[in-house]
């Protein structure tokens, strides 16, 4: 497995970490694919009865997809639909999930980093964290799963308001609003208050968190996944998006055409 994303078993649960601090812990095609593979392992031990997903370093839990990667010459609308799917697959793997889930939120949660967090059962963070959905403003929407998620968890005129502006919060909005249901006084602080959560929930019933778990999720799974995935992939096929990611890239103001 890459050293850029690693599974730590501890007694009783385990620890997936994004290991790209140098790239804020973005996501590209090969680390959704990992994300992947690390799941049926997951999936495969009896003995890990909870799941923590975290990312390495103190400033950043996933600063969403890499644009970098998006950026580069002949990337194509093909690539990006891969992308999307596969990250989907993935994203709705983690929230089906028959064990626990924790996401320990160390800095920057942003784009598919917030719908990532989101799948998960627990959003914990440190005060240093911050969220957003931005994707507007590179001229795309969030296509994995984040117009779905976020209003359930927060409510539709929230989610708007995060979604249609770009907006980032703070921890103690994202609190307030149901995003995350505590805040850690820093990284440090934040890794024990995960481990000692997993620790509580893999001593639980595991028959009884899977059913616990499936009950819960079937009363709000209402949406077809296929929606927001292919919404993207058309978004991807805009000039639009093309000038959204070349001014983040080229760190300006994109000027948007509407076509």
């Amino acid at each position: 497995m890459s050293e850029e994303i690693y599974l730590e078993k501890k007694t009783g649960y385990a620890i997936m970490t994004i290991n790209r601090p140098k790239q804020m812990n973005a996501l590209n095609t090969g680390i959704v694919e990992q994300i992947d593979k690390l799941l049926d392992e997951v999936e495969a031990d009896p003995s890990i009865r909870c799941l923590i997903i975290t990312g390495a370093g103190e400033k950043s839990f996933i600063a969403g997809a890499d644009i970098g990667q998006m950026g580069t010459p002949g990337y194509q609308p093909a690539d990006a639909h891969y992308l999307i799917t596969c990250g989907y697959k993935v994203y709705n793997r983690v929230e089906g999930l028959k064990i626990p889930t924790i996401a320990a939120i160390n800095g920057y949660c942003l784009g598919g980093g917030l719908e990532l967090a989101m799948c998960c059962d627990f959003r914990i963070c440190s005060a240093n964290a911050r969220f957003a959905l931005p994707e507007i403003a590179l001229g795309i929407i969030p296509g994995w799963g984040g117009t779905i998620r976020l209003p359930r968890i927060i409510g539709e005129g929230r989610a708007k308001d995060m979604i249609l502006r770009a907006k980032r919060i703070k921890p103690d909005t994202a609190l307030q609003y149901g995003l995350v249901t505590e805040v850690f006084e820093d990284v440090a602080a934040l890794r024990a208050g995960a481990d000692s959560l997993a620790q509580e929930l893999a001593a639980k019933a595991p028959i009884t968190m899977a059913m616990d778990k499936e009950m819960i999720n079937r009363s709000v799974f209402t949406y077809n996944d296929l929606t927001d995935s292919l919404a993207l992939s058309y978004c991807f096929t805009t000039a639009d998006s093309r000038e959204g990611i070349s001014a983040f890239l080229e760190k300006r103001t994109p000027d948007f055409k509407g076509r």
